[in-house]
């Protein structure tokens, strides 16, 4: 497995052509299935973490399976489980709020 990635379609990032919508939630938000076009550079892949809009901020997920599309080549069908940041310190916690 390749090392995983980190694709950020939270606030200010959304756009025509690296957007995506939910399908399905599960578990109290702790599952989703989503649908979306886009990625950071290189496709996305399971074991790949997604940051997706919530309200100002965004929450972290992680690909536990996807399917991408042949065309458009950059769309992909995802289920996503909820994946918490992890901070090594409390200043690492506060720089990224």
């Amino acid at each position: 497995m390749s090392e995983q990635r980190t694709h950020d379609f939270g606030p200010g990032r959304r756009r025509w052509g690296h957007d995506y919508t939910i399908t399905r939630r599960g578990e109290g938000n702790r599952t989703i299935k989503a649908s979306g076009w886009g990625h950071d550079g290189a496709p996305i892949q399971e074991g790949d973490y997604l940051l997706l809009q919530g309200g100002q901020r965004c929450t972290r997920y992680q690909v536990t399976s996807i399917r991408h599309l042949m065309d458009p080549p950059d769309m992909w069908h995802a289920e996503l489980a909820f994946a918490p940041r992890t901070y090594a310190t409390q200043a690492e916690k506060d720089a990224a709020r």
